[in-house]
């Protein structure tokens, strides 16, 4: 990576207008103490130790990400709220259960009518998105920038290939596997099936870091998150922060810099704290 290349791509987007699209989701950290096994049922007993966290996750925490890099950042989410309750163990800030609530439908929408310059698509697949919103997103016309997302209540059902086309696209590999129906080929041949469509394509593999491919060749960078407080959002971090970047930015540059933003995301416990400009640039530079 150069960095002087690096630190004057993060600074060229300053005066960009970007507006996200995608699901609201809001998630809740319960902290709590197991007890051991109950003798009498098969569960776990645990202790609530408090207090209880909310944060705004979805696409509040990815555009959050991009307000210190860009000068207006806007929201469109329309869809269900999704309410996602976690029990997060006190000790080590492990999740031991998960329960989603639906709570009715959202409508956020912050400068939607001002011109944007991108359009930064975050689908977490819980309903925001139609198959007619998708072909009118990506007929559009201008920058788009997609993730579509497999969690748990959708695993297999929302792949990166409901979007005909986008100009950048991060996913993870299990998404991008599950998407090719290619459980076993080298990633670069994954990608490569998946290419079609796409302007550059970036998978991140955890702590196998990353790979990028803009059509014409493959670039790989490791993992840089040493040691990972809560991984939550890592890959949206990725995501955000690189996709007003992703217009002009080398590849080789995308993957320093999202995996920046994705190593300082872990060192960060649910959405307390967006990751900045300013934290990009020294970790980076400490590189």
């Amino acid at each position: 990576m150069n960095i002087n290349r690096a630190i004057n791509l993060i600074e060229s987007v300053a005066n960009l207008r970007v507006i996200f699209r995608g699901d609201t989701i809001v998630d809740e950290y319960q902290y709590v103490t197991p007890l051991g096994k109950s003798p009498k049922e098969n569960i776990v007993p645990v202790r609530a130790d408090g207090p209880t966290e909310h944060f705004m996750g979805g696409v509040h925490a990815a555009a959050a990400h991009v307000k210190s890099f860009c000068k207006k950042v806007g929201i469109v989410s329309v869809g269900p709220i999704t309410y996602k309750v976690r029990l997060v163990e006190t000790a080590t800030l492990r999740k031991l259960f998960e329960v989603h609530y639906a709570k009715g439908f959202g409508d956020w929408m912050t400068e939607p009518n001002e011109p944007f310059d991108i359009m930064v698509v975050t689908d977490f697949g819980h309903g925001e998105f139609t198959k007619d919103d998708r072909q009118n997103i990506s007929r559009a016309g201008g920058y788009l920038a997609v993730n579509a997302q497999t969690n748990s209540a959708n695993i297999g059902f929302n792949l990166i290939t409901k979007w005909q086309a986008a100009h950048y696209v991060v996913i993870d590999e299990p998404e991008a596997r599950l998407a090719a129906q290619d459980r076993d080929s080298p990633i670069e041949a994954v990608m490569e099936k998946l290419k079609v469509g796409y302007g550059k394509l970036i998978v991140t593999r955890g702590r196998e870091g990353a790979v990028g491919f803009d059509g014409h060749r493959f670039a790989k960078v490791p993992a840089f998150a040493k040691q990972a407080v809560d991984t939550m959002g890592a890959g949206d971090a990725f995501f955000a922060v690189t996709a007003p970047l992703s217009r002009e930015g080398d590849i080789e540059d995308l993957l320093h810099i999202g995996s920046a933003a994705a190593a300082i995301k872990c060192g960060i416990v649910g959405h307390r704290e967006p990751v900045t400009k300013t934290a990009v640039l020294e970790f980076l530079r400490g590189l």
